[in-house]
Formats: C-alpha cells, sequence, structure tokens
C-alpha cells in the first residue's frame, strides 16, 4: 500500500524539480577594459580641446549583440553571449581613455559639454564583426572612418581609415571577444598615433 503511493509522489516531485530547472544557459556579457599601457606625457601636444562625437553605424552595430560574420555574407548574433554595451560605445571609451593617457589635449569634453570644443572627432563604424574567412582561421574584424574636424572653419582637417584584424584564439564566442578587444586595443593605439600627428600639424 505504502509504494501505491511512493511511486507517484516520486514522480510528482521529479516534475517539479524538472520543471524549475532552466532550460537554456545563462547570457555571458561581455565588455571592453580601456588600455593603461600608455605613458602620459608631461604637457599637452595641443593647447585645442577635443569633443569625440558618437559614430555613425549599421543597424546591426546599434545593439549589444555579438555578432559573426561567416564567408558569402552570412551574419547572425551568438544567443548566450552579448557586449555590456554597443560596440561603437566601448570604441568611443577605450578611445577616450588612450587620449587622455596619453595627453595630446588640453581638455577632452563630453559632447553634452556647454563648452565649445575646438575639434570634433567624427566616425562611421562599417564592421565590429567576429568573421570566418574561408580556409582561414576565424579573427576579429573592425572597420571605422574616422575624420577630425575644425569647429571654427566646419572644415575637414583630415580622415584616415582604420581597418584592423586580429586572429581569434578559438572560434566561438569567447574568441571573437577576445579578438575583438585586442582589435580596439589595437586600433585605439593608432588612432591616437594619427590623431597626434594631426594636432602637431596644426598647433
Amino acid at each position: 500500500m505504502i509504494m501505491k503511493y511512493f511511486i507517484p509522489f516520486v514522480f510528482t516531485a521529479l516534475l517539479i524539480i524538472g520543471c524549475s530547472t532552466p532550460l537554456t544557459p545563462p547570457i555571458n556579457e561581455y565588455t571592453i577594459l580601456p588600455s593603461e599601457h600608455l605613458q602620459k606625457e608631461k604637457a599637452p601636444l595641443s593647447p585645442h580641446t577635443l569633443s569625440i562625437a558618437s559614430s555613425k553605424t549599421l543597424p546591426s552595430l546599434s545593439s549589444k549583440s555579438l555578432y559573426y560574420l561567416r564567408e558569402g555574407g552570412e551574419s547572425g548574433a551568438y544567443l548566450y553571449s552579448r557586449w555590456s554595451d554597443t560596440p561603437a560605445v566601448l570604441i568611443q571609451r577605450s578611445l577616450t581613455a588612450s587620449l587622455q593617457e596619453k595627453g595630446v589635449f588640453t581638455s577632452l569634453l563630453p559632447q553634452t559639454s556647454a563648452v565649445h570644443a575646438n575639434w570634433v572627432l567624427e566616425s562611421e563604424l562599417s564592421a565590429f564583426y567576429h568573421r570566418f574567412p574561408k580556409n582561414s582561421k576565424s579573427e576579429g574584424v573592425i572597420d571605422i572612418t574616422y575624420r577630425l574636424v575644425d569647429t571654427s572653419t566646419k572644415r575637414s582637417m583630415g580622415s584616415k581609415r582604420f581597418v584592423i584584424t586580429v586572429a581569434a584564439p578559438t572560434d566561438n564566442a569567447t574568441g571573437g571577444v577576445n579578438a575583438l578587444t585586442l582589435a580596439t586595443e589595437e586600433l585605439c593605439t593608432q588612432v591616437t598615433t594619427w590623431i597626434t600627428t594631426l594636432a602637431q600639424e596644426h598647433p
């Protein structure tokens, strides 16, 4: 008689436990921290102030999704991995830290500042993907074009396209994050060098 009621009880308990167990894995969220490897100059290289404008970007890059791109144009987002912020914001944050650490300008002003910046750095982000080339290892790729504008004359002081690729250690989301993190660091180094050169050419 005891077994008669015990078996349904065990079945019901297992059913409840099974229903309470998550059926999908948790979402991993990744961020890109600014590099701290640059050595700050003793004095600003330029007497001007700079404001970094928000990047214009593709609709697919305006979210926090971590995208992959395969040969032939096939693209998609990893289901259980995402960025802590949009790629454009992650890049802007890292570049701001790089310019501050290098001490290129007297001041870096936010877009919301009431102070009028001498120069504005505009950009267009075209790619920020974990790419899978055919017959090759996967890689993190960033494609972005910057333009430095003099706010008083509304003229471009220079523009340059940066295409950065870094090999991914693994062909999964974690590998893509690792490659894109290193690519962002390299991008900020190159852009800082380029802006420094322009600042020295326009004292």
